[in-house]
């Protein structure tokens, strides 16, 4: 009986973990699929030399304060002054992109993903979504 108890707990404790990853799933590319389309090579390549111009435009796709400009060099303030405050910086505008996007995404898988070393490729795949769902950066205005 105690083997069986043993059991049912090891089998839920993994149907929760399954559950809660597949839920996260609702990306239409993976992570790692680096060299995916839209994007290709050329997002991968901007992504590892200047990434900060990636999170600016995903600023400004989720249509975060600042727009492409407070992505960008926001971010790069952020990680040169406080360090960690630039994992909550691209947290952030990781969760503004969700809600445009309509992906299922937490604040924890968000700054976990920006954190560690696939925070370039996690970076990538928010883009590629904005790109896929046809988010753009909102167009300058016209005075009459």
């Amino acid at each position: 009986r105690s083997v069986q108890g043993k059991l049912k707990l090891k089998v839920s404790a993994s149907s929760i973990l399954h559950t809660s990853l597949r839920s996260m799933a609702s990306y239409q590319t993976g992570t790692f699929d680096c060299c995916a389309e839209p994007g290709g090579m050329g997002l991968c390549l901007r992504a590892h030399f200047c990434p900060c111009t990636v999170w600016g435009d995903i600023n400004a796709r989720a249509g975060a304060p600042g727009g492409f400009a407070a992505g960008c060099c926001g971010l790069l303030c952020c990680e040169a002054f406080t360090g960690p405050g630039g994992i909550f910086y691209k947290a952030f505008m990781v969760m503004e992109a969700a809600k445009k996007t309509g992906v299922d995404e937490s604040w924890g898988h968000a700054i976990c993903c920006s954190c560690c070393f696939c925070g370039v490729c996690y970076g990538m795949q928010v883009w590629r979504e904005l790109e896929l769902k046809g988010i753009k950066a909102p167009g300058q205005q016209e005075m009459d």
